[in-house]
């Protein structure tokens, strides 16, 4: 019978060999077939098409020979070896390389070294990771022949775009000291000590600048060079009482004694006036700079200042007035007054205080506000009349968690709190008029001018009419030249005027759709907004939730915190 062999050739591939004799059993593609997967080569490339020409020259070989006769040998190559190949795709914005490997079936797997030389050829110049060209040569290695497998092996690398300038201040203000006394020895706080620094000296550092930064460069995996963006500079600037360093120019320091004030990019010293408390017997306050009372402020005084005034005790029944912010280490305490039978916009409340600046007091009860820009009390606030133009904020500074109760606050953004309202459902009205006001007197204004251009418009509309109809013997073109001008640049003006209108009253929607109130814990019944025309109150008890005006009606959402 025929005999069949496996021989490695020159090439290291493999050749089926037959030798031909007549007779015996017979040598299809299945049987040779079968060898091979019985042999040590069955992950090389298998040549079908030879497989099909030995037989077929076998049979033309066997075809004329006697039983038992030799032909001649045939021999054709069945299976070659064949290397890993490998595809390098670079993404299209260079950021990344991927090569993807087509497994060995008998060749040489790729090395880590081999995948590096062709990611090189490709193009990939940047950002291997040699971790992942090594582990996708391991890979690779263990796959079935012919199988694939794919890793990104290079990144590229985003620019850092560089940090602002800011001005750090290198003192604290009184607000800070105030929201963080002074610890004892046994842990607790002493609410009336301020500490020995509040104030500064001649010459101590107060703020300094920290420059901006250039950032870092990026690039590609083809190694295109990727510029950051610098940051934004900003200039340290010299506050009143202050003056820029003569030794580092990033630094600002104090000339005079007095109290540090954070402003915009910098900082400023004002006159500070202390004093111990301020009673009968002191007199009242009234001074040009900033005023500190490590104690109380007692019933019946008045402290006026020009800038900041730090009380590290109590208001009781007393008056302050703030050219800027105003810091209570202790609470606003008034008379009590009854105003469920009295509506608290008709009652005077017997402590009352006003800022330009902002406003920090621990807790406030039957206390009149005035306010330019943020309130924060830290614990709560009770059946008082607020006036601010900024954010109410009762509680923690990184967690409004306070109590506001009763009361009547106009606001200009927002209201938070823990809990707003009582279980006893006392009034709790928030009104937001103070931007709204301002906003309708500019429309009203425009309206205002609107109609007297328009009628201005109509007179010269029918001056240009009645002179357009006179015969032309008395025809006036010299005047008509001159009014039709003074009529298009009126309608022009007019045109503008509209849509400034326009654009105030969409200035109005959005900022009616941006005021809220916001209660983190609970919201009780008998909390009233007000939004302009429109105002509705809660008539049950919620758990957190948000209060704000949406198309003409007052909502209430819950809060789901995330």
């Amino acid at each position: 019978m025929t005999k069949a062999s496996l021989i490695c050739n020159k090439k290291n591939n493999i050749d089926l060999v037959l030798e031909p004799i007549k007779g015996g059993d017979t040598i299809s593609t299945l049987s040779i077939k079968e060898l091979i997967e019985a042999s040590e080569y069955t992950s090389l490339r298998i040549s079908n098409s030879n497989i099909k020409n030995a037989v077929a020259e076998l049979t033309d070989v066997l075809k004329p020979l006697q039983d038992k006769k030799i032909g001649r040998t045939i021999r054709y190559q069945v299976l070659e070896r064949i290397d890993a190949k490998i595809s390098i795709t670079i993404e299209s914005d260079e950021m990344g390389a991927t090569a993807e490997i087509t497994s060995a079936q008998g060749g040489k797997h790729l090395s880590a070294k081999a995948i590096l030389n062709a990611a090189q050829e490709a193009g990939v110049k940047k950002g291997f990771s040699k971790e992942h060209l090594i582990q996708l040569a391991q890979l690779a290695a263990k796959q079935v022949p012919n199988s694939q497998v794919e890793m990104q092996i290079a990144s590229g690398k985003i620019a850092v775009n560089g940090k602002d300038a800011l001005i750090k201040p290198l003192v604290e203000s009184a607000q800070a000291r105030i929201l963080k006394p002074k610890k004892r020895e046994d842990g607790s706080v002493d609410m009336r000590d301020l500490g020995d620094i509040i104030c500064v000296n001649v010459g101590d550092p107060i703020a300094q600048k920290v420059p901006l930064t250039q950032g870092k460069q990026g690039y590609t995996v083809t190694a295109t060079l990727l510029p950051p963006e610098p940051g934004n500079d900003v200039e340290l600037v010299a506050g009143e009482g202050t003056n820029i360093s003569t030794k580092n120019t990033n630094i600002l320091v104090s000339e005079k004694v007095g109290l540090p004030k954070l402003i915009n990019n910098g900082m400023e010293v004002d006159e500070v006036y202390k004093i111990k408390n301020v009673t009968v017997a002191t007199g009242n306050i009234n001074f040009t700079g900033s005023v500190i009372v490590d104690g109380d402020v007692t019933e019946g005084m008045r402290v006026t200042a020009s800038g900041d005034i730090t009380v590290g005790g109590f208001v009781e029944s007393a008056t302050l007035e703030a050219g800027g912010d105003i810091t209570i280490s202790g609470g606003l305490i008034g008379r009590k007054h009854d105003i469920e039978k009295k509506h608290i916009t008709n009652v005077t409340m017997s402590v009352n205080i006003s800022a330009k600046g902002n406003i920090y007091a621990k807790y406030g009860q039957y206390a009149q506000i005035t306010c330019h820009q943020d309130v924060h009390i830290e614990n709560q606030l009770l059946h008082s009349s607020l006036d601010i133009s900024g954010r109410l904020w009762i509680g923690k500074s990184e967690h409004a968690n306070g109590k506001l109760i009763g009361g009547y606050t106009k606001a200009g953004t927002s209201v938070h709190a823990g809990i707003i309202g009582a279980t006893a459902g006392s009034n709790t009205i928030i009104n937001f008029e103070h931007k709204m006001l301002s906003f309708k007197h500019e429309i009203q204004q425009l309206e205002e001018r609107l109609n007297v251009m328009s009628e201005k418009n109509n007179e010269l509309k029918a001056a240009i009419n009645k002179l357009k109809k006179l015969p032309k013997e008395k025809a006036k073109p010299e005047l008509l030249a001159k009014i039709v001008p003074t009529y298009q640049f009126h309608a022009n003006q007019m045109g503008e005027l509209l849509n400034e209108k326009l654009a105030l009253e969409e200035n109005l929607q959005e900022y009616m759709t941006s005021i809220y109130i916001e209660a983190t814990e609970k919201l009780y019944h008998g909390v009233e907004l007000i939004v302009g025309d429109y105002n509705d109150r809660s008539r049950r008890e919620y758990g957190p939730s948000k209060m704000f005006y949406r198309d003409r009606k007052i909502l209430i959402d819950p809060i789901v915190n995330t």
